[in-house]
């Protein structure tokens, strides 16, 4: 397993070594993956909103993970893979609190900073629309956040099932979404979350698939014990600072697919920043939040020796 990591690893890094990985639109540079219908863009920009984004989220919930693992995590040799890694901010952080523990991250178009790698700690390129890069019951813990963006509607129920093939029996699967509208939406906010509404649905998104992980994670029969928590505002006692950061990662996050919008909703370039400023300043006015689900199960360790008696 190690060395296919290793060279799988390999791989990756000398795909990101090659320009043809990326292309520039707008001045921000995007992968140039034709299997991946991914938008975000893949350049300091991104990375700063993504550790951004991971802070925000570590805050909301007060702890990373949601699934009860903490005693797999401390156990000598433990694999934990972080499916859409992006730019690897919940992976290093894991791998710093959990020293013992392997931890994996796989992305089409992995961006983080090799300075600040744990040694614990591995990236490599993979899609999981198409098929992970391992070998089946590989894992004690598979995690994976926010790839609406990434995943077409009609390959979710294959995504679910490769995560659950490399989950070891006994191991634990966690999957969080948000919803693409929000609650208490000002007029700004209102037209750009329906523009965007209406850019997943022309990609072949899913922009509601949030509400049907639970769904996913019960039908699915080498999986039991499905566990979902929604999360419709922000109720720390930090609430008033974690909305405004929340606020600056919509606005970052939407400019990273302007042109998409503008020509969705056929405006000028200026017509766009001025609405994407005054959504930043509604999402904390009036304290909006897009509803997030996250959903966590464990994988049956009778269900190979099941599978002999059918």
């Amino acid at each position: 397993m190690d060395n296919e990591i290793s060279k799988n690893q390999s791989k990756g890094a000398s795909d990101l070594s090659n320009e043809n990985t990326f292309k520039i639109v707008d001045g921000r540079k995007y992968h140039n993956e034709n299997n991946s219908i991914y938008f975000l863009p893949s350049d300091n920009e991104e990375i700063d909103r993504l550790h951004l984004q991971h802070y925000m989220q570590k805050n909301i919930y007060q702890r990373n993970f949601f699934a009860p693992v903490e005693h797999l995590l401390k156990q000598e040799g433990a694999k934990v893979l972080d499916v859409g890694t992006g730019a690897g901010s919940w992976l290093f952080e894991m791998a710093a609190d959990y020293p013992k523990a392997k931890f994996i991250g796989v992305d089409i178009s992995p961006i983080h900073s090799s300075h600040i790698k744990p040694n614990n700690a591995e990236i490599i390129k993979g899609n999981v629309v198409e098929r992970l890069p391992f070998d089946d019951n590989t894992f004690d813990y598979v995690f994976q956040r926010f790839l609406s963006p990434g995943i077409p509607e009609n390959k979710w129920p294959f995504v679910i099932n490769e995560l659950v093939r490399v989950v070891r029996p006994g191991g634990f699967l966690e999957v969080l979404d948000c919803e693409y509208k929000a609650s208490t939406m000002g007029p700004a906010t209102t037209k750009i979350l329906d523009a965007v509404f209406v850019m997943f649905q022309e990609f072949g998104l899913d922009p509601n698939v949030c509400y049907k992980l639970q769904n996913y994670l019960k039908e699915n029969e080498q999986l039991h014990d499905v566990h979902c928590e929604i999360k419709k505002e922000i109720d720390t006692k930090d609430a008033e600072e974690l909305y405004k950061l929340y606020s600056k990662n919509y606005v970052i996050a939407t400019k990273g697919f302007k042109s998409k919008l503008m020509s969705i909703m056929k405006i000028s370039n200026d017509e766009f920043d001025n609405l994407v400023e005054k959504m930043g300043e509604e999402y904390v006015k009036l304290k909006t939040f897009s509803p997030q689900v996250r959903v966590y199960a464990q994988k049956k360790t009778n269900y190979c020796d099941n599978l002999k008696f059918l």
